[in-house]
């Protein structure tokens, strides 16, 4: 009873992390009034939004966001990881009672996460749908949000499981549990680092979109230092081209910093390290790249019709990037393993 316990106890301090990210990111962006939806996002939830023209007028605009906000995630996972592993034995069973327990509260925060959409945003749809073919959008436009519940409670217990699993990972491999030791304190100094910085270059706004999507933007620039472009595919006149995100040379040499997971696999034969290495890296950047999509739709529905009108897409290429994490991690593996035999030369 006293595993069931603490399995209900992590699942609750998780949502709270998330919640509690949520809103201090969107406090400072002056957004709170939409934490619960940027809750169930952070999961996988889509949220979709429609709007009807008031006076009657027979047009509906209809959309949907697909965009996680990883930092958000991530908050979730280290504390929900970090109450399960903190005792030994029993891991399962936590773990078994925190899945559905996640899944549940997110569920319901999901179903919370309704409301309207201030004018300013309902102004913009106005305007790109005015940019509809032939379909004039007379008048005021009022418009809702909502979140999906069954892909949010679905995402939400994938992450659970994830964790579950990267938690029994650690327990019977001690170099994965190292791993995650390693890193602990780097991403709290980058965590803290970049808002600080966003903070103080760029105002209150820029730190909270910071906090809310820093993961996405440290995958960005890693990519675009490997070698991986992104790309925005907008499909309206209203949305600009922005084409291909591509890197400047200098930066890919730089990222090949890639290798400090060398540090999780410190023993071994250096060949043998560097493939373990250049498999993890490898990995890992195609699971990023694909967390750190972003898409919107919208469309237009009249008379029984539906015609599209608004599908812009971030995107990168995941077998890019496989082979250029993979590519970065093995090179890095042994670079630092190099650097490792030098070091110890000159003691001596």
């Amino acid at each position: 009873m006293r595993e069931v316990v603490r399995g209900l106890a992590a699942a609750v301090a998780a949502l709270l992390a998330m919640a509690g990210v949520a809103a201090a990111g969107l406090a400072l962006l002056g957004a709170v009034r939409f934490t619960p939806a940027v809750v169930a996002l952070a999961v996988g939830g889509p949220v979709d939004v429609e709007a009807v023209p008031s006076g009657g007028f027979p047009v509906a605009v209809r959309g949907d966001l697909h965009a996680i906000p990883l930092g958000v995630s991530l908050a979730g996972a280290v504390v929900l990881g970090w109450l399960l592993r903190r005792r030994d034995g029993e891991l399962l069973v936590r773990g078994a009672v925190a899945v559905p327990a996640f899944a549940a509260g997110v569920a319901g925060i999901a179903a919370l996460a309704n409301g309207k959409l201030p004018e300013a945003t309902t102004g913009g749809l106005r305007g790109c749908v005015s940019a509809g073919p032939g379909i004039p959008v007379p008048g005021r436009v009022d418009a809702g949000f909502s979140v999906a519940v069954g892909p949010a409670a679905l995402g939400a217990a994938i992450l659970a499981l994830a964790v579950v699993g990267a938690c029994w990972l650690a327990t019977r491999f001690l170099s994965v549990a190292t791993g995650f030791r390693v890193l602990r304190w780097p991403l709290a100094v980058l965590v803290v680092g970049g808002t600080a910085a966003a903070g103080a270059f760029g105002g209150a706004a820029a730190a909270g979109g910071v906090l809310l999507v820093l993961p996405q933007l440290v995958t960005g620039a890693v990519l675009l230092g490997l070698g991986v472009p992104w790309t925005v595919a907008p499909a309206l006149p209203c949305v600009p081209d922005f084409g291909h995100f591509t890197p400047g040379p200098w930066v890919s040499g730089a990222l090949l910093l890639v290798s400090v997971l060398v540090l999780v696999v410190r023993r071994g034969d250096p060949l043998r390290r560097a493939a373990v290495v250049g498999a993890v890296a490898g990995g890992v950047a195609v699971v990023m790249t694909l967390l750190s999509r972003v898409s919107a739709d919208v469309s237009v529905a009249a008379f029984g019709f539906s015609v599209p009108v608004l599908d812009v897409r971030l995107t990168a290429n995941p077998l890019l990037a496989l082979a250029a994490g993979a590519l970065a991690g093995f090179a890095g593996s042994l670079l630092a393993g190099a650097i490792s035999v030098s070091s110890r030369a000159w003691k001596r």
